[in-house]
């Protein structure tokens, strides 16, 4: 078969580590528990509280996996572990509460080996009002992921129990959720 002059065959695709479109989840939360779906209504990921040594929070995957765990080492100040794990070096990052008042919620995450408590740059600050289901998570100068309530037209009133995860691309999806949950769910 003989191709026609000028005309080339379209080339390989590129395989793509990271999303090239946002990522959106929707966000229900009962308590200190939280269920995220993905856009097809699949359960991706859910925050539940966890017994034992040092108590706190974890994300778990679809199956049940125990994805991160979130543990507070003092006052404002959490720690979230790879898995299971309570061992310092499975640490993934440190958070620290800046500044809390009724309307804005500041946390400043740190994400080992790069940064830690004593840098005065933290790889990540999240912005928002846990009442309003608000935060916006921002690296350096950009903008990473944002949360909002579900508003629906002709509406006037809102549950505060179901909101949405927006995480755009090039970013981490577990990494993301597990600062949301330690935003949202831990005190």
């Amino acid at each position: 078969m003989e191709q026609a002059a000028g005309f080339a065959p379209p080339p390989a695709p590129v395989p793509v580590a990271w999303s090239v479109v946002p990522v959106d989840f929707k966000v229900v939360k009962k308590g200190p528990e939280m269920a995220m779906h993905d856009a097809t209504g699949r359960l991706a990921f859910r925050v539940a509280g966890v017994g034992g040594e040092g108590g706190g929070s974890a994300l778990f995957d679809a199956d049940g996996g125990v994805l991160v765990t979130v543990r507070t080492s003092g006052q404002g100040e959490w720690q979230a572990f790879n898995g299971k794990s309570l061992e310092h070096r499975h640490i993934i990052f440190t958070a620290k509460l800046l500044s809390v008042s009724s309307t804005r919620k500041e946390v400043l995450v740190f994400v080992p080996p790069r940064s830690s408590f004593e840098d005065s740059k933290p790889s990540y600050r999240l912005l928002g009002s846990t009442f309003r289901r608000a935060c916006t998570i921002i690296k350096g100068d950009s903008i990473v992921a944002q949360t909002n309530l579900l508003y629906k037209l002709k509406k006037t009133i809102y549950s505060r129990r179901k909101f949405r995860v927006t995480i755009y691309p090039g970013n981490d999806n577990i990494l993301i959720m597990a600062m949301i949950m330690t935003f949202f769910v831990e005190k």
